[in-house]
């Protein structure tokens, strides 16, 4: 495993250090799912800083009350003492801090799930916090166990907290920061089944791809073969059910009905596990952008998940056993397919990027798929007020310039059907490599290749002091 440098966190840091600048009592929660790197921006943030820092972990409270007199005196330049509450412990900060200093509490919701302390830290944050100088950060990869406590109108600490950081996944641009040399399509191959998140990218050099990508999850002893079931294990109560739900919707079931029907749950109740599968970023819920639909369908959000539970996930247990050929097989002849599904929500980035440096037609407002009666187009951006309209198909493939106006005639052909009568139109492709890229831009259409993503990413590697790709 390789620690890479510390990559796009900037927003979040600054964020940080004017929290830090102010005066009096600051209470910041930083919350995202596990590995995301939550413990390295604070600790990143703490290099400079007058700071107490704690890792509670999964033991009694007793215990971790323990680690944080030892981080006291630790601080203080003292014997370790041994107040027997929190808020004794945070009276002594109190009393001994006359400049700024930042309290770190790591995995705080290790702390709320094995001990009944909600109210006694509602009491520190009301009556002992309030007139001290004192940062209070707390950090948690529960996300479901930290939201009952802050953001639930019945708890204790609801409304507490000044700022809320939630840290989403690297985005695809990112991985070129990361790796300092990788080709733009093996950093689709690698977004594709570690969906940027940083600990996962940690195990993957950006050479030989493929074959790290077997090795990572198609190996018994390879921490990615288990995180995908450890972490719904971690955090859900019934992780059975969350776990057939997924393997539902990765053989392509994306509506309640049939995620219902294959699960063996009551369609009343699946709507409270779809949404917190989509309050863990797993899972999203999509409605047809350019018309009204009452009813959305169920996609993988999170790119690890959905790759786990396309190939490993049916072969578990006989990679358990020592037996991955099945698997491999099933990796190899279809990984290709698979990163047509990925491909899409890369592009969706790439034409966000565009569009924030105004290198589209027109800024768009609003980006998503559109189908309806079994048509679909891959891409569509919206201007509403100007009423214009981008509309891209996706594929990840190689194309030469006959097919891609195949692909753009029919598009053109869906067009009409998608109800924008009136609207300024703009057609194009997305795909892996176009033949012919200039006889159809000379035609009026938009078109990028994966050379367009090397240029755009050698421009960001540029402005980010990275070494471009190839």
């Amino acid at each position: 495993m390789q620690i890479r440098k510390f990559v796009n966190r900037e927003e979040e840091l600054k964020t940080l250090e004017k929290l830090y600048e102010k005066k009096g009592f600051t209470l910041v929660l930083v919350t995202g799912r596990r590995r995301i790197g939550k413990s390295r921006l604070v600790r990143e943030f703490l290099k400079d800083t007058s700071a107490i820092a704690v890792q509670f972990e999964k033991r009694v409270w007793e215990y971790n009350l323990g680690k944080l007199n030892r981080a006291i005196g630790e601080h203080f330049g003292i014997p370790s003492p041994n107040f027997s509450t929190f808020s004794d412990a945070f009276r002594f900060i109190v009393s001994q801090s006359q400049e700024r200093v930042v309290v770190f509490l790591d995995e705080f919701s290790y702390l709320l799930r094995y001990s009944d302390v909600e109210a006694e830290f509602q009491s520190i944050v009301d009556e002992v916090l309030p007139e001290s100088n004192i940062m209070l950060i707390l950090s948690a990869s529960s996300v479901g166990m930290l939201k009952r406590s802050f953001f639930n109108y019945s708890s204790p600490l609801y409304g507490r907290s000044d700022a809320t950081l939630n840290l989403p996944p690297l985005r695809f641009k990112h991985l070129f920061e990361w790796f300092n040399e990788i080709a733009p399509d093996d950093a689709v191959k690698l977004y594709a089944v570690t969906s940027g998140v940083p600990r996962y990218l940690e195990l993957f050099n950006g050479r030989n791809v493929e074959g790290e990508i077997e090795e990572n999850f198609f190996n018994p002893n390879a921490f990615l073969f288990r995180e995908a079931k450890e972490l719904l294990e971690e955090e859900l109560r019934e992780p059975e059910t969350y776990y057939t739900i997924l393997e539902a919707v990765a053989k392509g079931k994306s509506r309640v009905n049939e995620i219902a029907q294959y699960s063996y749950v009551e369609p009343k109740n699946t709507a409270r596990y779809m949404r917190i599968l989509e309050e863990l970023g797993i899972l999203m819920r999509e409605l047809p952008v350019g018309r009204k639909a009452k009813r959305g369908i169920y996609r993988f959000k999170d790119l690890y998940f959905a790759f786990w539970f396309r190939f490993v996930a049916p072969y578990f247990e006989e990679i358990e056993s020592g037996f991955p050929d099945g698997a491999l097989e099933e990796f190899r002849t279809n990984f290709n397919h698979y990163l047509g599904f990925a491909f899409e929500e890369i592009a969706k980035q790439f034409l966000i990027e565009l569009n924030r440096g105004r290198k589209v037609p027109f800024r768009f407002t609003k980006i998503g798929r559109w189908w309806y009666k079994g048509e679909e187009i891959d891409l569509v951006a919206l201007n509403e007020r100007e009423k214009k309209a981008l509309l891209i198909e996706v594929k990840w493939k190689r194309l030469n310039e006959r097919d891609a106006r195949g692909i753009l005639k029919d598009l053109e052909r869906k067009a009409k059907l998608v109800g924008l009568d009136g609207w300024k139109k703009h057609y194009g492709i997305v795909a892996k490599e176009i033949e012919g890229e200039e006889g159809l831009r000379e035609g009026g259409y938009i078109v990028w290749d994966l050379e367009d993503f090397e240029r755009l990413m050698d421009a960001y590697c540029q402005d980010n002091g990275a070494s471009p790709p190839g």
